[in-house]
């Protein structure tokens, strides 16, 4: 005997099984959703089992990371450089106001350290007197007998460069004090102390280059040879290019502002930011024929 199902049980029957294989469907792909984002021991089962499944899903992933990575890398090699530029020109927009023109010389502070004995006797740079005797025309006063015979001119007189280039010793100094901030900046840039002393080297070598290339030349004073510090031989080829004659320039309203705007150099740029920059159009008119003008208001080196 065959039994009869009804046709309303028949119905529920099949109704019940598609909810059956609906469910399990969904568990199926939240399962697998989960083992997508889930961490790393189920993430690592389900990747086991996509891998056994179709061997070439995971390399897929790979060079997204590498593509990343090295974009990161790119763009923080590429960040260095303006900071590199950014850190020298601060340097050195320091180093030439605060310690070659003998500012801190005028702190209240200093002055009672120094009384009191416990402040070193800073090197002597000479370069108040430098400018005591330059003219306007960036040429030197050594033609004048009775300069020559002034405190100021002694002092002078016992460098062949007159306190225009950066000897060896002051390379060092150089170094030295940008230390201190060019390695923690580049750290936190993400770069290595390797890969930060493999760019700072170079840079601060070619700042020095440019600076004994340019700054004596411009004073009509003899080429820096390897034997005192950095060469002007290096760089010499560029005189009379856009972009030593801009620092020529630039250097020149230093001068002709009695020492009180232009301090950069080689790596313009402070000056814009602190507000001592100088157009050749605002100091042209400060120019004098055969005068040479001291720093306003700066102690001589016999003073520091």
């Amino acid at each position: 005997v065959i039994p009869v199902i009804p046709v309303a049980v028949q119905g529920h029957n099949d109704m019940v099984q598609k909810k059956a294989l609906m469910g399990a469907a969904v568990m199926v792909g939240a399962f697998a959703s989960a083992s997508a984002f889930a961490p790393a021991p189920i993430a690592r089962v389900g990747a086991a089992r996509a891998r056994l499944a179709t061997s070439d899903c995971a390399p897929r992933t790979r060079p997204a990371i590498a593509e990343t990575k090295m974009d990161m890398g790119l763009a923080t090699a590429v960040a260095g450089i303006p900071l590199m530029y950014g850190l020298l020109s601060g340097n050195e927009y320091v180093t030439h106001r605060y310690y070659q023109h003998n500012e801190i010389g005028k702190l209240d502070l200093y002055q009672t350290l120094k009384k009191n004995g416990k402040m070193p006797k800073l090197p002597v740079t000479v370069h108040v007197e430098h400018h005591a005797e330059t003219y306007d025309d960036m040429m030197l006063k050594t033609d004048d007998p009775v300069w020559m015979k002034s405190a100021p001119a002694r002092v002078l007189n016992e460098d062949p460069w007159r306190g225009t280039i950066f000897a060896w010793e002051s390379t060092v100094f150089m170094f030295a004090q940008c230390i201190p901030s060019v390695y923690p900046a580049f750290w936190l840039l993400g770069w290595s102390f390797s890969q930060t002393t493999a760019f700072f080297v170079p840079a601060m070598l070619v700042h020095g280059l440019v600076w004994n290339a340019l700054h004596p030349h411009m004073h009509g004073l003899p080429d820096v040879p390897l034997s005192v510090g950095l060469p002007s031989s290096v760089f010499s080829s560029l005189r009379g290019s856009p972009l030593f004659e801009f620092l020529r320039k630039h250097h020149v309203g230093h001068h002709v502002a009695s020492g009180l705007a232009n301090y950069n150099v080689c790596c313009p740029g402070m000056d814009v930011v602190v507000g001592t920059f100088m157009t050749e159009e605002q100091w042209t008119p400060k120019i004098r024929y055969r005068q040479a003008k001291e720093i306003k208001g700066a102690l001589a080196s016999s003073e520091m």
